[in-house]
């Protein structure tokens, strides 16, 4: 049992995390005896757990409910649902970098196609779909909070495949581009939900999982890079003078074939997976019997035969003992003696209305919460520094490299075979850097502050010696050790976020932490564009000081975050 002395030190930080969350393990269950409607005591193993092993009077009653069901899923530990949403979860990390990437790979033949309607202008389509990613982060992050994890995580799938779809059939560039900007919004939300919903579904053991859901990023850069090498150079016209929609459809098939893979993602998630609603977000709502239902049928997915460890009877002691600390009276609502009893109040449309209202309204209040005290203040502010010179990094190495390369007179070789071959050689590493990073987060004395101190520090330096690249080889090289540090970096960085706060605003919090960034990304390219007017060598160096120089603000942030959530349990 944690002592009360480390009890209290972990009460002040006010993050979602517990510093005991190593204690309770799957291999260590018995089997547990049903109870009579939810309430009552469940059959303890010997290694389990038990409700004052749990409780800390110094924390809010919703906090202590929500400790009791991260304890649930420590006891249970990895099974067949909590394999399925990982995999799922990836699959929506997987189509973040899928779409990027494509943007990136049609857009030539894009500007052959509508060469009289653009005139070369390629930029609002990449606009377009960073300006749909940065208002799906800001939407889908208060989404996740106020009408839960279960629609928020079909949704996103949902609208980026039927516009992705929609988008290979585009008959000018500003409907090319108004589709691209729904798929961004339908993908913008990803991220932030889906490090949430495996977060809160894993045991504190196995959180490093969430880190390595980014695995699944430079497998979409590498699928669809293979897809476009298949269909774009078969079918494309070879210069804007000869091109029309019949003789360029490899840019169209391209992306019917994106979308129809994104679709079979939303068909996983919502016909063929079932998936549950978060306990953590339920009891947020003040459903804590669905809570523990959900845990029931967890369970019995996972083929265990074990009871929960708790029950709404453990709820109850809990609001119990905090009015009795706080020297108040407990006195049962009556619409929970209701929910104890197996009934539900009635009432009006209107008064249920009027309460459905409150609720949401209660819910965008929470944000608040990201600045509750000096310490939660602390720690947003960091992250949001953190994201935006983040996205302001990686943004101008994506958009200004391949110019830079091209001033410098790196580019030798511009064949097809060597272009898409180049792609496999940047972002084939990126999968070692995320496997890295999952193992160092839970290294002693690394955690998850130092690795991204580490990593982020190694990014932003790999900027400053892209200025000393001079020939194709140098360029890849180099290339390759930006993408790696990058993919380390962020892989931590998109799991640290949920980790750090409070379940009732968790997707908030990274919903808003990635649309500054995503905001950042948006104003990078218009502050560089000066700075390589005349795209000589020298300007080329300007940038690249532009990009790393406010990516080093990452490493100098994150070594002033108060605290470390390695080996904490979530709540």
């Amino acid at each position: 049992m944690v002592d009360q002395k480390r009890k209290n030190e972990t009460a002040a930080k006010s993050g979602g995390t517990d510093e005991d969350g190593s204690r309770s393990s799957s291999s260590s269950c018995g089997d547990g005896n049903a109870s009579n409607g939810g309430v009552g005591e469940a059959s303890r193993g010997p290694g389990d757990v038990s409700f004052d092993d749990i409780f800390d009077v110094t924390k809010t009653l919703r906090e202590n409910q929500s400790m009791m069901i991260s304890a649930e899923f420590d006891r249970m530990g990895m099974g067949k649902y909590q394999i399925c949403i990982w995999v799922l979860c990836g699959c929506g990390y997987f189509i973040d970098l899928l779409w990027a990437q494509a943007l990136g790979l049609i857009v030539t033949q894009v500007a052959f196609e509508f060469a009289d309607e653009i005139g070369g202008k390629t930029g609002p389509l990449q606009t377009a779909f960073s300006t749909g990613l940065t208002v799906g982060a800001f939407f889908f992050g208060f989404a996740v909070d106020v009408v839960g994890r279960r629609w928020s995580f079909y949704l996103t799938t949902l609208i980026a495949s039927i516009f992705g779809i929609a988008s290979g059939g585009a008959r000018s560039f500003d409907g090319l581009c108004v589709l691209s900007a729904f798929i961004g919004f339908g993908i913008g939300g990803n991220i932030p939900i889906d490090a949430t919903i495996t977060l809160e579904f894993l045991p504190t053991n196995r959180r490093f999982l969430v880190a390595a859901l980014s695995l699944f990023q430079p497998l979409g850069v590498l699928v669809c890079s293979g897809i476009s090498y298949g269909l774009i150079p078969k079918y494309a016209c070879e210069s804007a003078e000869t091109c029309t929609r019949s003789n360029n459809m490899g840019w169209r098939y391209t992306l019917y074939t994106l979308g129809c893979i994104t679709w079979l993602i939303f068909v996983a998630r919502f016909f063929i997976f079932s998936f549950r609603e978060s306990p953590q977000y339920l009891l947020a709502r003040g459903k804590e019997a669905r809570a523990l239902q959900i845990i029931r049928q967890i369970l019995h997915t996972n083929k265990s035969k074990m009871e929960p460890l708790f029950t709404q009877a453990d709820f109850q002691e809990a609001a119990r003992r905090i009015a009795e600390h706080q020297g108040g009276e407990y006195l049962v609502e009556p619409e929970e003696q209701e929910r104890l009893h197996g009934g539900a109040l009635k009432m009006s449309r209107w008064e249920t209305a009027k309460k459905s209202a409150k609720e949401m309204a209660s819910l965008f209040l929470n944000a608040k919460t990201l600045f509750r005290n000096k310490t939660m203040a602390r720690v947003t502010i960091i992250l949001w520094l953190t994201f935006i010179a983040d996205f302001w990094g990686f943004t101008l190495a994506g958009f200004y490299l391949p110019q830079i390369l091209r001033a410098k007179g790196a580019e030798q070789d511009t064949s097809i075979s060597t272009t898409y071959r180049n792609y496999m050689l940047v972002y084939f590493p990126g999968i070692f850097a995320v496997a890295l990073g999952a193992a160092m987060i839970e290294a002693p004395k690394v955690g998850r502050q130092w690795a991204m101190v580490v990593s982020s520090g190694l990014m932003a330096v790999s900027f400053f010696l892209f200025t000393i690249a001079k020939d194709q080889t140098g360029s890849v090289v180099l290339n390759a050790v930006e993408y790696f540090f990058q993919s380390l970096f962020n892989s931590i960085l998109y799991a640290f976020v949920p980790e750090i706060y409070p379940s009732q605003v968790r997707g908030t919090a990274s919903g808003l932490a990635s649309t500054l960034g995503r905001i950042a990304g948006i104003i990078a390219p218009l502050a560089a564009d000066p700075l390589f007017a005349d795209q000589t060598e020298q300007q080329a160096k300007h940038v690249l000081y532009l990009a790393g120089g406010v990516t080093l603000l990452c490493p100098i942030a994150l070594a002033l975050l108060p605290y470390d959530t390695r080996g904490m349990r979530v709540y």
